[in-house]
């Protein structure tokens, strides 16, 4: 997936800042895409200069949103319905399980619990937003779908590492250096 289609998504459902659309990437996308905002103002910007979106008049604190234009319908819609999804990922946590073994029994269980702590802290937020959706709304009825994969997600995270902890308390101590 492409930030632009991350952020035509965003737009389309309701016109956002760039410093709105920073907050989802901090808040609800995080566990999607992740974006700083050295690489989302550029692409707003290109996007804006090939008429996917455009600036509306300036709101409150003097943001000036994006809204979606109807060739950005178009950019969006033909990216759904004519590309595959790209399951590629990438996960920091279950790489850094593949090398627990060079550290103590204990060192492993404080990471896995700093990662449980992440997640439920995680699965709370989303359970929130979900909570927080309008399903009269056809965005968030969309979101909503997302917003579950999230929630799934994170509950089999921390369950992972419930049972990861637990085998974790189970290891040897370590004898010597290197593989044991």
């Amino acid at each position: 997936m492409s930030l632009r289609m991350a952020l035509l998504t965003l737009i389309a459902g309701a016109p956002r800042s760039g410093y709105d659309i920073g907050q989802e990437f901090d808040g609800v996308l995080t566990f999607v895409w992740h974006a700083k905002p050295t690489q989302v103002y550029p692409e707003l910007k290109r996007l804006a200069a090939e008429g996917l979106i455009r600036e509306q008049a300036e709101g409150s604190r003097g943001r000036r949103p994006y809204e979606i234009t109807e060739e950005g319908t178009r950019a969006l819609r033909e990216w759904l319905v004519t590309t595959s999804a790209d399951h590629a990922q990438r996960n920091e946590t279950v790489l850094r399980s593949f090398a627990l073994w060079v550290v103590s029994p204990g060192e492993a269980a404080d990471f896995l619990r700093e990662e449980l702590e992440y997640h439920r802290a995680r699965l709370r937020g989303l359970r929130a937003l979900r909570n927080g959706l309008d399903l009269r709304l056809a965005p968030d009825r969309a979101a909503l779908l997302g917003v579950e994969a999230g929630v799934r997600r994170l509950e089999a995270m921390v369950s992972w590492a419930e049972w990861a902890i637990e085998t974790v308390s189970q290891w040897p101590a370590p004898v010597a250096e290197g593989r044991a």
